[in-house]
């Protein structure tokens, strides 16, 4: 079933930063799970945009990924200005 809320381009670019964020901190799914208190399965379905994140979890994920949610989110805005690489 097609979810147009996580697949459209400017949400796989979100993605993508959290992902290049989590590997870049040398973490695993599991690793980034454990440290927000989830199961890997959250993480995940994040990373293969069955889920979609709120606002409250991308603050949570930019703190597990050990920078500060303006970074990350300014990742975001820069991503959606750039070609998609998957």
């Amino acid at each position: 079933m097609e979810r147009p809320w996580v697949t459209s381009a400017s949400y796989q670019a979100a993605v993508q930063v959290v992902v290049h964020a989590r590997r870049q901190s040398g973490l695993s799914q599991r690793d980034l799970a454990d440290r927000l208190g989830k199961p890997r399965s959250f993480v995940s379905k994040i990373e293969s945009r069955e889920r979609r994140i709120d606002i409250v979890e991308f603050i949570a994920l930019a703190r597990a990924l050990g920078v500060t949610p303006e970074d990350l989110l300014r990742g975001v805005v820069n991503a959606m200005d750039q070609p998609l690489i998957f």
